[in-house]
């Protein structure tokens, strides 16, 4: 649990205040740009701001977001207590801290409800990755077991996507029913010349 657990928060406000503050912050609106990460924040915590609305049916002011933290045990760097102890109003307090809004902390407190989710067994893509950690999604000389999702071992694959999941079931599938099929490949984008290109232009920008 230690190796794979982690927090979750949602935030729901009633105004656009700390979207506005975001959005002049990172330079990008929301839903355009990706994580903004905390580096030196003890929680590791990250945000992200999603295109608004985000719900079918959401009304016009209500602004919401997405937040989590990787260590949670860790004593926070403005709140005093770890990530795991914090209601949803302390883990809003780091946040604020970290982004340096405090001139603007009772404007956004007004309208947030922060709601804080622990999950101890998130994924798989903070758990150790040797060969000796993860079985193989057909292990050697099985006739009818597989495993299947992030928890089995795909060389070269991430886990943290869907396509993983769905090409460990496509293996299992092929593989011990003799389906004679290929399993779409792994794009391989870190040798992909336009990849790097854009990426090398957009540091730059």
């Amino acid at each position: 649990m230690d190796e794979s657990k982690w927090e979750s928060f949602t935030v729901t406000f009633q105004d656009s205040v700390f979207f506005d503050l975001m959005e002049k912050f990172t330079r990008n609106r929301a839903g355009t740009g990706a994580l903004v990460t905390f580096k030196d924040s003890s929680w590791f915590m990250s945000v992200v701001l999603a295109f608004q609305p985000h719900f079918r049916g959401q009304p016009e002011h209500v602004k919401v977001f997405w937040g989590y933290g990787l260590y949670p045990d860790n004593v926070g760097d403005f709140v005093k207590k770890r990530m795991c102890d914090c209601t949803g109003e302390e883990i809003m307090q780091e946040l604020i801290g970290h982004l340096h809004f405090d001139a603007h902390k009772d404007e956004i407190m007004a309208t947030a409800n922060c709601i804080p989710c622990m999950m101890p067994y998130i994924t798989s893509q903070f758990m150790p990755r040797l060969n000796s950690d993860r079985p193989k999604v057909v292990p050697e000389g099985s006739t009818n077991l597989a495993f299947i999702s992030q928890f089995c071992e795909i060389p070269d694959d991430v886990v943290f996507t869907e396509e993983y999941s769905v090409r460990a079931a496509r293996i299992a599938v092929y593989t011990l029913m003799g389906v004679n099929r290929p399993v779409e490949p792994i794009n391989q984008y870190q040798y992909d010349v336009r990849t790097l290109l854009s990426g090398l232009v957009t540091s730059f920008r």
